[in-house]
């Protein structure tokens, strides 16, 4: 199977990947029948627990930075002026919501040619030669620039100096704690022998992974590498956890990443800094390097726009790609993908959909001079474990939009291990109590304890 992103379903006919009639809606319309895990349902049936806590549910409310981190960003702000600083905060994290990449070199060309063409049917140049034409545009290159900036995006990396570093502090720590705690939560639920001892943090930013990891494995984790290109940005991280009771301890702070893999860390983290990077040729290298650092899980995680999407998506397809073209510098062991995906195939949802796979994090907002109050982030993630999959357990489908619980029935739209995106009407009467009141009480980035047969049902 090959796993290089595909722009569209044409394009995937055309390079001859097989899609099923299935596959080439949004959501299938087969006839399905569902499955319950076998564990999972004795458990139900024994009461052992029942389905408003299923272990597919994530569990979390709405997430708050500690407050002794709170206490730190005061120090960290020291005589700033928390009113100016906290607006500052509010249109970076707005600015930050609307970005896009760095437009590529073949796209910037493509709308080039437009502009130049439609520079052109401005004037009658039916009697001008071809150089001509050229030597014509080529006075006007100044008009034409400008033209094309109208069309393409004015990326720029940001600066973070000490004043944008409180502002990012303020506009965007809760937001970020909450989603890399959701995710951190995951990981520590499902596989709970994971013990890491080092963590490596690429854009670390004023410090929210280290944050919400030193939340779950303490105990473990004696060791912190972060990266950031930011001097300002690491000062404001070192001031906030300080040294305070309970803080995390061995937190290293670089400004670039370490030219030798050598030394790799249990679980690496990118999380919302792929943005920051000049072109897909940069986001690719850096992502092979953390890969290579990386001895048990790789996250990447992004805002949950179509922007942040495809970059999540760009990063997890040149993973799975590796696979298929080894090279003497790639690391050869198996590998799949933990979260959200149930399998390894080519997303669905980027292939025929229009909107983003992406889900919500349940934040409280910082009380640092303001009325607190409960919002939700919306992010893209994918999380990837080296080692095999485990034999015999099939992935639980996962729930990627918000479940319709109706009278009598709940409808749920979930991605499953087969790369398909399903949506399946649950009732007890064709379902069985237990699974319907289990896709009753799950929701958007829950699991379902399940299988999805596909064609075995007997029509209605």
């Amino acid at each position: 199977m090959n796993y290089k992103r595909v722009e569209t379903l044409g394009h995937m006919m055309s390079r001859g990947i097989f899609i099923s009639k299935n596959l080439q809606r949004r959501w299938a319309s087969t006839k399905l029948m569902v499955e319950m895990d076998p564990v999972v349902d004795k458990q139900l049936e024994t009461a052992e627990f029942n389905p408003k806590k299923h272990p597919g549910i994530l569990k979390l409310q709405f997430v708050q930075v500690p407050e002794w981190i709170q206490n730190g960003m005061v120090k960290a702000i020291g005589d700033g002026s928390m009113k100016s600083l906290r607006q500052g905060g509010e249109k970076l994290a707005a600015y930050l919501n609307q970005r896009h990449p760095p437009p590529n070199a073949a796209e910037v060309n493509r709308k080039l040619s437009k502009v130049k063409q439609k520079f052109l049917e401005k004037f009658d140049t039916s009697e001008m030669s071809e150089e001509q034409i050229a030597e014509f545009l080529k006075k006007n290159s100044i008009n034409i620039k400008m033209a094309l900036k109208q069309h393409v995006y004015p990326w720029h990396a940001i600066e973070y100096d000490a004043t944008r570093s409180l502002h990012y502090m303020l506009g965007r720590a809760a937001q970020d704690f909450a989603v890399l705690y959701r995710i951190f939560n995951e990981i520590a639920t499902t596989d709970r022998d994971f013990k890491p001892e080092s963590l490596f943090d690429f854009g670390s930013g004023i410090g929210t992974v280290v944050w919400a990891a030193h939340n779950f494995w303490n105990k473990s984790l004696n060791e912190y590498y972060c990266v950031d290109p930011s001097n300002d940005m690491h000062t404001v991280a070192e001031s906030i956890i300080g040294n305070q009771l309970g803080s995390p301890k061995n937190v290293y702070y670089r400004q670039h990443l370490p030219a030798a893999a050598r030394y790799t860390s249990n679980i690496v983290v990118s999380a919302f800094s792929l943005f920051e990077l000049p072109s897909a040729e940069a986001r690719l290298e850096v992502i092979l390097k953390l890969w290579l650092k990386s001895d048990n899980y790789l996250v990447i995680v992004e805002q949950g726009t179509n922007a942040g999407f495809k970059l999540v998506t760009e990063a997890r397809d040149f993973i799975l790609d590796l696979s298929n073209k080894p090279s003497e510098n790639d690391d050869l062991r198996p590998f799949h993908i933990v979260a959200p995906c149930p399998h390894d195939l080519i997303c669905p949802r980027y292939v025929l959909d229009r909107t983003p796979c992406n889900f919500v994090a349940p934040y409280t907002t910082l009380k640092l001079g303001q009325h607190v109050t409960n919002k939700q982030e919306r992010y893209s993630y994918v999380v990837f474990k080296k080692g095999e999959r485990p034999e015999g357990v099939e992935p639980w489908p996962r729930i990627v939009r918000p479940t319709l619980v109706r009278s009598k029935h709940t409808i749920c739209r979930m991605c499953t291990g087969d790369g398909k995106l399903e949506e399946i009407v649950f009732t007890a009467a064709k379902h069985g109590k237990l699974a319907y009141r289990c896709a009753r009480y799950s929701n958007w980035g829950d699991r379902l304890p399940l299988q999805i047969r596909q064609g075995t049902e007997d029509p209605e």
